[in-house]
Parts: structure tokens; C-alpha cells; sequence
């Protein structure tokens, strides 16, 4: 997924030629606030007026227009590149009520329709805007807005407490961000998507399951993992895990570590990764490696620009509730009392 003020995190910062999907995913973004432009306002968006020479013409306000740009853009190709996800939902009502109706404006300019169908497409088009209005006015829809919102909310804070927490705890940590993939065309049939999630989620457990045991590193202290599945891409982790930083200090070795044990032991050759620590320095906002509870821009940055990347994303597209959980953090920590060490060298 994608985001205009987290991309330095995005899987385009990796490199990869995402051109299509990344375009699709600004798209999609544009068409959240007309709909919630057009539910707010009153107005009548579509109207016919005389032309001198060629009759009846089509006209819309620019918002209307704005409406017409949204419509043309289909759900058809958001759900060929996203299969497992659910629209924004103020996005996905706008295309259930465009079903509804027949128009030439869904697949042509409105300078292609001729003077005898401006009449017929004038009364279609206001129909559609006021049975969306309609629809988005029934509490049914207010309650999926409240639910879809909450949960993004409530996991964004989720994973600020669980920063906070460990920060707390441990005065300097190494922070690890790391994309972990598949090799290209590997569980990418659509026909089988299901299946190949269930594999995926397994890898997953595999991989939670060693960091906890110390392999390949011992003393992780905690974790956050999204799980996101693209047409290009096919299915991918964005992964941060964190270690003492009176343990340990090389943090692109330990990503490198990580990367290695997820493409050699847990996919067994199938996997590949990006080590987001050994461009660090290229980010904008620096929100990885070691870490001291003193760095506020870096905390701050850490919270706000690379685990928000984790959940903000849903707000736009959310894995659909039949897929499963695609967001895992590890527990909050236990307060027993610290104890720090030197860091020590990975070859100490």
C-alpha cells in the first residue's frame, strides 16, 4: 500500500516498479473526500442548458464533475489489483449506488452525449446523487463508518502505547524494519488466493515463533507486523522488531539476520526482503536504528511516520474480516525492572 506522507516507508521506496498500483491507491484517495464533499452539500449537481445551434447540452457544477472523474475510474480495476480487500467505505457505496443506475456518463465524456440524452442523463445522474445521499443518511451506514474508523483509530493508538511502553522499560533499543516478500509470481494466482494465504500465514507463525525462541537473535523484546497483499507484488510483511540496545547496536546486520532467516529457513528460497536499515539514511524521517529514550524526533518519527504506516492504510483499503487478522503486535511489556548492559558487538 501506499501513502503521500508515510513514503518513505511504502514498498515503492524499495525500488520497484509499482507504477500502476501506487497511481490506482492515489486514485482511490481522491475519491473518498468528493463523496463525503457531495453527502455534505445540498446542491444539485447535474443540469441541462440551451445551446443556441445544438439544442440541450449536459451540464455539471465542479463538484459534479469532480463526482463524474470518481465514477469513471469502476470498482472492477480496485478489485482486480486488491482482491482481498474492502473499499473506504464512503468509497464503496459510491459504486454500489452507480450499479444501480444506467448511464452513458459512466463510460463516456459528457461532450459525447448527444442533445436528445441529455434530458434522461441529467435525471439519472441526481437520482444517483440523491439516493447516495440517501443512503449514507441511514444509520446502517453510519455505523459502518463508526466501526471502520474506531478500529484504524484504535489501532494506531494501540501501537503508540506499545512504543511507549517499551521505550519505558528500555532507556535505548535497536529498531529493525524490514519488507518481507515472495518471489515474483509465487502465490499470486488469483484463483487460489485463499489457499496461498493460508501458506502465508503460516510462514508468518514459523517467523513469530523463532524471534521468540532468539532465532536468528536472542532478546527480542517486541514486534509489529502488517500483512498486505498486492496484484504486482503479491502477498508481503512490513515487519519492525525491536532489541536492547544495551545488547546489541549493528542494526543493519540484525535486519540483515532477520531477512536471511526468513528467505533461506522460513520460505526455503522462495522469500526475498528489503533491509530498511541499510537505507536509513536516505529516509526523511528517521524513525529506525538505535534508538535512546531521549531522541524525541526519532521516537516521534518512529511512531508517526513508520509504525503509522502499519494502520493508516486501512483507512483507504482493509483485508476483508473473511481473510483474517492482517495486523499483529506483540504483548505489552511486563514492568520487573530493568537491567542494562554494554552493547556488545554481534561478533563479541
Amino acid at each position: 500500500m501506499y501513502s503521500d506522507d508515510l513514503d518513505d516507508y511504502s514498498p515503492d521506496s524499495s525500488g520497484e516498479v509499482l507504477t500502476e498500483e501506487k497511481d490506482l491507491f492515489e486514485k482511490l484517495k481522491q475519491i473518498e473526500p468528493v463523496v463525503v464533499q457531495v453527502l455534505s452539500s445540498g446542491e444539485q449537481l447535474f443540469s441541462a442548458v440551451v445551446l443556441t445551434r445544438r439544442g440541450l447540452a449536459f451540464q455539471a457544477t465542479p463538484l459534479g464533475k469532480q463526482l463524474l472523474l470518481a465514477l469513471k475510474n469502476g470498482s472492477g480495476e480496485f478489485h482486480c489489483y486488491f482482491p482481498l480487500y474492502d473499499l473506504n467505505p464512503y468509497v464503496a457505496l459510491l459504486f454500489e449506488c452507480a450499479e444501480k443506475f444506467d448511464s452513458l456518463l459512466l463510460l463516456s465524456s459528457t461532450a459525447k452525449i448527444s442533445s436528445r440524452e441529455v434530458l434522461k442523463e441529467v435525471v439519472v445522474m441526481n437520482s444517483l446523487v440523491d439516493h447516495l445521499r440517501q443512503e449514507a443518511a441511514g444509520s446502517e451506514f453510519k455505523k459502518i463508518i463508526k466501526t471502520f474508523v474506531n478500529a484504524k483509530n484504535k489501532r494506531a493508538k494501540s501501537l503508540e502505547q506499545y512504543i511507549d511502553a517499551l521505550f519505558e522499560k528500555h532507556s535505548r533499543m535497536v529498531v529493525i524494519r524490514l519488507d518481507l516478500a515472495y518471489e515474483p509470481g509465487l502465490f499470486n494466482d488469483r484463483k487460489n488466493l485463499q489457499r496461498y494465504l493460508t501458506q502465508v500465514r503460516a510462514h508468518w507463525a514459523k517467523l513469530q515463533g523463532d524471534l521468540h525462541k532468539g532465532i536468528p537473535i536472542k532478546g527480542m523484546l517486541g514486534f509489529a507486523c502488517k500483512l498486505e497483499y498486492g496484484h504486482l507484488k503479491g502477498f508481503h510483511f512490513h515487519l519492525l522488531v525491536f532489541y536492547s540496545g544495551a545488547d546489541y547496536r549493528e542494526d543493519v546486520v540484525l535486519a540483515k539476520l532477520i531477512g536471511e532467516h526468513w528467505r533461506r529457513e522460513i520460505t526455503k528460497g522462495n522469500g526475498r526482503y528489503l533491509n530498511c536499515n541499510n537505507k536509513k539514511w536516505s529516509y526523511r524521517y528517521l524513525g529506525i536504528g538505535v534508538i535512546n529514550w531521549f531522541d524525541t524526533v526519532l521516537i516521534s518519527n518512529l511512531k508517526t511516520k513508520v509504525a503509522a504506516y502499519l494502520v493508516k492504510t486501512d483507512y483507504w483499503l482493509r483485508f476483508s474480516s473473511s481473510c483474517g487478522r492482517s495486523f499483529f503486535r506483540g504483548n505489552m511489556p511486563k514492568f520487573e525492572g530493568v537491567k542494562l548492559g554494554r552493547p556488545r558487538s554481534l561478533t563479541d
